[in-house]
């Protein structure tokens, strides 16, 4: 999790440099110059890879960033990206629509598929680069999210801010325990799930995407409770469990695997911290009600190509603790 200064653009009055560091940073994004700024391009990008979140602070002069149809076609990605502009103004055009972010505000495209980026003044943005299921939000619910600029100043949006900088700022390679970078991550992904869906709800006219997101929100909050179960959550909700079947159709998961991924994931971040180096792995998977032990390393496995055990033992050091 070491912060890694990219780019610093310190002499390169052809603009090369940029382009290369910028396309291999931010997958094939080419830079182009605006009209009405004839200087020199000119950037500065500093990352740091925390679990599954990338994280940049970008710099630069006005310019115009594009990921083409082409480069989308032939260095394929699957990611989404938010820029919270801290200075000057960004403009995202994706899909046909867009979407200006002034300072104090965040906005959430698909690198996936085509987009330009015009950057105006001397602007900088924090970037966050993720894959889109890390936010375990419904697929709908993300496409309407990225319809509409987020305020960043008020709520957790600060916070999400100053999150990326301190991120980046502090991270060393003494900080790189996995735990610490799956918890950490883990609170990236929350501050942003919190700054873009309060003002969604307020926002949307979709009652089906509130009940979806209203069901994702009670999972989350009782994941270590024993009785949640597909039908426990129809009842939260006060329906059928054949309606909230209905109700996720179309959503690349169901309810049910939805709380398997949410409580291995919460469980995988138990056990890679030193701190339970002590608890065995069967007590950790029961702490998130995974209580079948064959059953827990089978799908651990498939969800992370490893073992719980394995895993551990490449994280921490020393035998197997079953």
């Amino acid at each position: 999790m070491s912060a890694l200064l990219l780019h610093e653009n310190t002499s390169d009055p052809t603009g090369d440099v940029w382009r290369s560091e910028l396309g291999r940073s931010f997958a094939g994004l080419h830079p182009e110059r605006i009209d009405e700024y004839p200087a020199p391009m000119t950037g500065r990008i500093v990352g740091s890879d925390v679990g599954d979140l990338r994280l940049f602070q970008v710099t630069g002069t006005p310019q115009i960033v594009r990921r083409t149809a082409r480069v989308a076609r032939y260095e394929p990605t699957e990611a989404l990206k938010v820029c919270l502009q801290v200075r000057g103004r960004a403009t995202v055009h994706q899909d046909g629509r867009e979407i200006v972010i002034e300072p104090g505000q965040l906005g959430v495209y698909d690198t996936s598929r085509p987009y330009d980026l015009r950057l105006e003044g001397a602007w900088e943005s924090a970037v966050m680069v993720f894959p889109p299921d890390a936010l375990q939000l419904p697929q709908r619910w993300i496409t309407e999210v990225m319809e509409h600029v987020h305020d960043a100043s008020s709520g957790a949006g600060p916070v999400l801010s100053y999150f990326v900088s301190s991120a980046i700022a502090q991270s060393t390679p003494e900080s790189s325990g996995a735990s610490s970078t799956l918890r950490l991550a883990e609170a990236g992904l929350q501050l942003l799930c919190s700054t873009v869906t309060a003002q969604s709800r307020t926002r949307t006219t979709d009652n089906l995407g509130a009940q979806r997101l209203a069901v994702f929100e009670h999972i989350r909050h009782h994941l270590r409770n024993p009785q949640l179960t597909h039908r426990s959550v129809a009842h939260s909700q006060n329906m059928s469990s054949r309606s909230l079947d209905r109700l996720f159709q179309g959503e690349p998961r169901t309810v049910s695997t939805t709380i398997r991924e949410l409580r291995l994931d919460c469980a995988r971040r138990d056990l890679l911290d030193p701190r339970s180096a002590h608890t065995t792995v069967g007590a950790i998977a029961a702490r998130w009600c995974l209580n079948d032990a064959a059953h827990f390393s089978r799908v651990y496995k498939q969800r992370f190509g490893a073992s719980p055990s394995a895993e551990r033992n490449a994280a921490l050091g020393g035998p197997d603790r079953h």
